[in-house]
C-alpha cells in the first residue's frame, strides 16, 4: 500500500508535517492517484485547471460528473432562422415606424400578416396619420374610427360625388383647418380691413352691411376645405357656358353619415348678396370668430402675398389653422352674386357643412 510522504516523514519525526501552503496561505491537498488514473485521458486546461473523465470515488458518492463532448442533434442554424439581439415582432418598434408611413403604405403593411394587422390598426396610428397628412396641430374628440376618417379624407372624394354630379366640372383640395368656437364669420370681402358684423341683425341685413355674417351652432372639429367648380346653377341648357365657383367646407366625419349619403341631409340657403357692378375677384373666406383676430393678422388680408399677379386668373386659396380663404381674378363683368348656405345634421342639429359661392350675373 502505498503512504503518503507526510506520514513518512511524520514516522520518522513523531510529528505531522502541516501541508505546504499556497500564496493566499491555503494548504494544498494531494489526491492519491491509481496507476488507471493516470493513464485516463484529461480534457484541456481552460483556465481552471485539469478535470480527469474518470469519476473518483468521491465523485461517485454524490458530486457533480462531468461528461465528455456530445454532438448538437438540433437543426442547423441558417441565415433565415437565425435571430440575434433584435427581434423582428418588436411592436414598440413597428409603431414608431409606422409614424413614417401614409395611409397606402400602412394598408399595404397590415396586408402581408395578421400580426402586422393587428399593430397597423392601432388608434393612434391612424390618429397621428391623419394628423399630420391634414396638418392640424391636435385632435378633437370623434365618433368614428381614425383609419376610416383618413380614407374618407384621402379617397379622393368630394360632396359632389355624391349629390349633383351632372353639375360638376373640376375641383381641389385645399387643406384643413379647425373650429373651435360654434361660431364663424363668413365674409366675401377680403380686402381692406375685416369688418365684424353685430350678432343682433340677421344674415341678410349683415350681409347687405358689411358683405360678412355670423353663424352659430356649428360642430366644432377638423373641417376640410374643398375648391369646386360647377355648372350654371340656373339653368339645365348643355349650351350655357355659365359656371360657379363654390367654398366648400365640411366637418371630417360628414362622408361618413348614412343620412348625408342618402340625401336626408340637405343644403339650405340662408342668405344672399349680389354686387351690381363690375368686380374685380371672386372671394369667400371662414374664420373661427374666437381666432378671427389671429388668423386676419397671419396673412390672409395680405392679399398679394398669394394671390400672384394682377393678370393670373387662376383660382387660389389660403388656409391657416381657423381660417381658409379664396380668391380668382375676374375679367370684366356685370357683377356677381355671392349664396352662403349651410347643412345641419338633421332638422336641429348642429351644422356640419358651409359654402360661399360665387356666380357671375
Amino acid at each position: 500500500m502505498k503512504t503518503r510522504s507526510s506520514d513518512v516523514q511524520g514516522a520518522n519525526t513523531g510529528k505531522r508535517k502541516a501541508p505546504e501552503g499556497d500564496e493566499n496561505g491555503r494548504g494544498k491537498r494531494r489526491s492519491v492517484q491509481s496507476d488507471e488514473q493516470k493513464k485516463a485521458p484529461q480534457i484541456g486546461d481552460y483556465g481552471r485547471g485539469k478535470k480527469r473523465l474518470a469519476p473518483s470515488n468521491e465523485q461517485k458518492k454524490g458530486k457533480k460528473i462531468l461528461r465528455g463532448i456530445r454532438s448538437c442533434v438540433s437543426p442547423r442554424c441558417s441565415a433565415s432562422t437565425h435571430r440575434p439581439s433584435f427581434f423582428w415582432f418588436e411592436q414598440d418598434a413597428w409603431t414608431y415606424i409606422s409614424r413614417f408611413l401614409d395611409g397606402k403604405s400602412l394598408v399595404m403593411l397590415g396586408a402581408t400578416s395578421k400580426w402586422f394587422h393587428k399593430t397597423v390598426m392601432e388608434e393612434s396610428i391612424w390618429r397621428f396619420a391623419c394628423l399630420r397628412d391634414l396638418q392640424v396641430p391636435r385632435p378633437f374628440p370623434v365618433s368614428s374610427s381614425w383609419n376610416k376618417i383618413y380614407a374618407s379624407a384621402f379617397d379622393g372624394s368630394h360632396s359632389y360625388l355624391f349629390h349633383q354630379k351632372e353639375k360638376h366640372i373640376d375641383w381641389m383640395r385645399i387643406g384643413a383647418f379647425t373650429l373651435d368656437s360654434r361660431m364663424s364669420l363668413l365674409t366675401e370681402s377680403l380686402s381692406g380691413q375685416l369688418k365684424v358684423p353685430r350678432v343682433q341683425g340677421t344674415i341678410e341685413q349683415m350681409l347687405q352691411s358689411t358683405g360678412s355674417c355670423i353663424i352659430k351652432d356649428i360642430k366644432s372639429g377638423i373641417w376640410i376645405a374643398d375648391l369646386q367648380l360647377v355648372r350654371c346653377p340656373v339653368c339645365d341648357l348643355s349650351t350655357c357656358d355659365g359656371t360657379m365657383q363654390t367654398l366648400d367646407t365640411r366637418h371630417i366625419e360628414l362622408f361618413l353619415n348614412e343620412e348625408y349619403k342618402d340625401g336626408s341631409w340637405d343644403y339650405n340657403l340662408i342668405g344672399s348678396h349680389k354686387l351690381q357692378k363690375d368686380t374685380s375677384a371672386a372671394c369667400g373666406a371662414i374664420f373661427d370668430l374666437k381666432h378671427v383676430k389671429a388668423s386676419a393678422s397671419s396673412g390672409i388680408l395680405h392679399l398679394k402675398s398669394w394671390t400672384g399677379e394682377p393678370d393670373d386668373s387662376q383660382p387660389k386659396a389660403f388656409i391657416t389653422t381657423h381660417a381658409v380663404a379664396v380668391h380668382t381674378r375676374l375679367q370684366k363683368n356685370e357683377g356677381i352674386l355671392v349664396k352662403y348656405q349651410t347643412m345641419k345634421a338633421g332638422t336641429d342639429g348642429d351644422i356640419v357643412a358651409i359654402r360661399i359661392s360665387q356666380q357671375l350675373l
